[in-house]
């Protein structure tokens, strides 16, 4: 639609070839990009989406963020390219309370940690929040990204042809979501939201560049002092992981506590047998 073209995908694969220029070293969100799809199009649908996502311009960060973005020659609309991608039943919410209702789980909201922490004894501690935060930011303030959600319902069946718009001009917001295209309802009305990216607000977003990196590095030397604190998740670990990720690294860091505590390792060879019989 943008150059009126009717293009196959070698064709694309030839269009893109054309446009992206050499990057000796490629070190930069801004590299990535400029040496897939060249700067034109790198200026049309990148810079401006990341300058509002990040809140600097894409060369002041990492190759990680924008190395993560798929670029397609082919009508795939997905964003991920995982075999198995599905809603939970119930959603989010649900899948949750599910996992959260146990006996031996008990839920404390609105309760900063550090107000608790002296409190409350424990043999190990999973810890998933700022890793600068924990440490009472002794070595300084770690920055993350933020974003301000505002929800709208329409009076129209459809407001857009996909889950997902990304808005990469001028506007404040960077992207819609209408949710009906995930959960297949159907409805005369429609609901929808708007992101719009801050530093302002809980923190969502590392943000990946060389100075908080180093930072970062410092903090975790300080973390491996605690031998009985795990830190997890994209905050403790400073990583943009995608939920996936998240999840696997949970499970990586719960076989490594288990190998770390004979009677849990004794038991779980045991269920394991068990299983085995």
């Amino acid at each position: 639609r943008l150059y009126g073209l009717e293009l196959n995908s070698a064709q694309l694969e030839e269009f893109f070839a054309s446009r992206r220029e050499t990057v000796e070293d490629v070190r930069t969100a801004e590299d990535v990009v400029v040496s897939t799809v060249g700067r034109e199009l790198y200026e049309k649908f990148f810079r401006g989406y990341t300058r509002k996502q990040w809140g600097v311009d894409p060369n002041q960060l990492s190759k990680s963020v924008t190395a993560r973005v798929p670029t397609r020659t082919n009508r795939d609309d997905r964003y991920f390219s995982d075999s198995f991608q599905k809603m939970p039943a119930g959603g989010y919410t649900r899948m949750f309370e599910r996992m959260l209702d146990h006996p031996n789980i008990k839920i404390m909201l609105q309760t900063d940690f550090r107000e608790i922490r002296d409190e409350i004894p424990f043999n190990r501690l999973i810890y998933t929040g700022p890793i600068d935060e924990y440490f009472g930011w002794q070595l300084g303030r770690l920055p993350y990204r933020s974003l301000r959600f505002e929800h709208v319902t329409l009076d129209q069946e459809q407001f857009q042809p996909v889950a997902v718009v990304n808005y990469p001009q001028t506007e404040d917001y960077t992207r819609i979501t209408e949710y009906k295209h995930l959960t297949g309802q159907q409805n005369a009305r429609t609901s929808l939201t708007y992101e719009y990216p801050t530093d302002i607000g809980d923190p969502y977003y590392p943000v990946p560049r060389a100075e908080n990196e180093e930072l970062f590095k410092r903090y975790e030397a300080l973390g491996a002092t605690c031998p009985d604190v795990w830190f997890v998740g994209r905050l403790a670990t400073y990583r943009y992981y995608n939920m996936d990720q998240v999840v696997g690294q949970a499970l990586a860091t719960f076989a490594r506590i288990q190998k770390s505590v004979p009677e849990w390792a004794s038991a779980g060879k045991a269920s394991l047998a068990q299983g085995a019989l």
